[in-house]
């Protein structure tokens, strides 16, 4: 009989609703296509269904970023290898740092050490910050510590397959250009944003899954985000 090896299956997405507060400043909307009442009608009472439209950023809410999205020729949502996006995750702690501080090489080599595991490729690298309790706010993506283009090119080094994150936005808020963004775009490394419910994952084992929509020509896609604990 085959014994299921999962113990726990944790949700670290977002939910996403109309008019919701959206980084991008784009609009997201779910209008109605079809209603019951109207079906029922028009089917004389056979049936009755409802369907809506959905309008949304492909960078909105818990989302994965492809190279396309700086790259002209990156690589796009749909040519993303589906074993890059579930992977055995590594969760490092950067929650000592505050709103407009940098996380820095230095605070992920000593998250790395006490995480006992190194940094490397075959795993989703998760930088927990905590800033999740003020995701939906107003200017949310203020609200939060930073990652320097320097550390991200730190993560290339290590040849890091997928990095993923609980915050709103990574570049400092005032570096309009997002070079950190580019640096692991450039070099085909995803990244997956606005992940919640990092504090559950604290010292246990776990398979880090998000899997977009398989867009052709995708910039980014929101997924549904969750950890398979082992």
């Amino acid at each position: 009989m085959f014994q299921n090896p999962i113990k726990e299956v944790i949700d670290l997405s977002h939910e996403v609703s109309e008019n919701m507060e959206n980084i991008s400043g784009w609009t997201t909307a779910f209008p109605m296509m079809d209603t019951i009442a109207k079906t029922k009608q028009l089917s004389g009472g056979k049936v009755g269904y409802a369907a809506r439209m959905i309008l949304i950023s492909e960078h909105t809410g818990t989302h994965i970023d492809a190279p396309r999205h700086f790259v002209e020729d990156g690589m796009d949502v749909a040519s993303i290898p589906v074993q890059q996006l579930c992977l055995p995750g590594h969760l490092l702690d950067l929650t000592h740092r505050k709103v407009g501080e940098a996380i820095t090489v230095d605070d992920f080599e000593a998250a790395e050490k006490v995480s006992g595991k190194a940094v490397g490729p075959g795993s989703a690298l998760i930088c927990w910050t905590g800033v999740d309790k003020v995701w939906g706010q107003k200017n949310m993506n203020r609200i939060r510590p930073h990652i320097p283009a320097e550390s991200a090119r730190w993560m290339v080094e290590k040849k890091v397959t997928l990095f993923a994150t609980d915050l709103i936005g990574m570049d400092h808020p005032d570096e309009w250009h997002d070079p950190t963004h580019l640096a692991w775009l450039e070099n085909n490394i995803c990244m997956v944003q606005q992940l919640c419910h990092l504090d559950k994952l604290v010292d246990r084992d776990f398979l880090f899954c998000a899997f977009p929509i398989k867009t052709i020509g995708g910039t980014g896609c929101p997924v549904r985000a969750v950890a398979l604990v082992v």
